[in-house]
């Protein structure tokens, strides 16, 4: 940690990033200073994804595989600039809302490599904008098998009339998401996603489930529709994950996926350049959002 604190100017907004040579990702060497250029690397396509959701973050002190905790409401002492939207079930959260990468980077300085979002989006915050499927692989599955688990079930929602839209988690796991107009409660969008969900299994009875306890699941994947629920979360596109290679929850388009081999090729350093190569298939998905197939 020699490398002295600094003054970043980023949309207009002052951050101070101190301790920038803080190992974040101890098995590779990045440090807090890599985690920040990664997201100014980043911060175009990522915003047309992401802007104007709201986030929760986990925060690692002592960088990945160290403690961590789970965050939801933005501290107090938040910067006046930053957006925030009051929400929730239970008890109230201030959620972060991205609308710029300044926000993102302020919470890096404080020890973030995680953000997760919701699947609702400003200004209609009672109504989701993607139903969410977040496919977990038993134990000892490969990637490929998830890999090919997803390429299986894309043809079931193409043909309720979705456009299923695919990302890796950054981890082991693949999300397939489908953009839907926003104009439907909460529990309308789960409703749909469970039907959709028990379609799959019908179809693929060994492979599929939604049984969420693991010791019941056997070798069955978890299509997990729960991430639909109101105030839940998933990764954030684009963003990176506490893994050992500083992974990203990558998206791409179908092709990519069925010749994917080891989803880790997606990390700190590899995405920027990828990003100043290609287009990411994800910067058009609301023009894709469909009606519910159930309403």
């Amino acid at each position: 940690m020699t490398a002295e604190a600094y003054m970043l100017n980023v949309e207009g907004k002052s951050i101070r990033i101190t301790h920038p040579g803080k190992v974040m990702f101890p098995e590779k060497g990045y440090t807090k200073r890599d985690v920040v250029d990664y997201y100014l690397a980043v911060k175009e396509i990522l915003l047309k994804i992401n802007a104007g959701r709201p986030s929760v973050f986990v925060r690692y002190p002592q960088g990945a595989g160290g403690y961590s905790f789970f965050q939801k409401n933005v501290p107090a002492h938040h910067p006046g600039w930053m957006e925030i939207v009051r929400m929730g079930k239970h008890k109230l959260v201030d959620y972060l809302v991205i609308n710029g990468i300044a926000g993102l980077i302020w919470f890096v300085q404080m020890h973030t490599l995680e953000f997760h979002v919701l699947n609702i989006r400003k200004p209609h915050w009672e109504s989701p904008d993607l139903m969410v499927f977040d496919l977990d692989p038993p134990a000892g599955a490969s990637f490929v098998e998830v890999r090919d688990f997803a390429l299986e079930i894309k043809p079931v929602l193409e043909a309720l009339g979705y456009r299923p839209f695919v990302k890796t988690s950054g981890k082991r796991g693949v999300h397939i998401v489908c953009p839907v107009l926003q104009k439907y409660t909460v529990h309308q969008v789960f409703k749909a996603a469970e039907d959709v969900a028990k379609k799959i299994i019908e179809r693929f009875p060994r492979q599929a489930t939604l049984e969420l306890r693991k010791d019941k699941r056997a070798s069955r994947f978890l299509v997990d529709i729960y991430r639909n629920r109101a105030f839940q979360t998933f990764s954030m596109p684009l963003g990176l994950r506490a893994t050992p290679q500083a992974a990203v929850s990558m998206p791409l388009d179908w092709d990519e996926l069925k010749a994917l081999k080891n989803p880790f090729v997606f990390n700190i350093k590899t995405v920027p350049e990828y990003l100043r190569k290609k287009s990411v298939a994800w910067a058009d998905m609301s023009a894709h959002a469909t009606r519910l197939h159930v309403i």
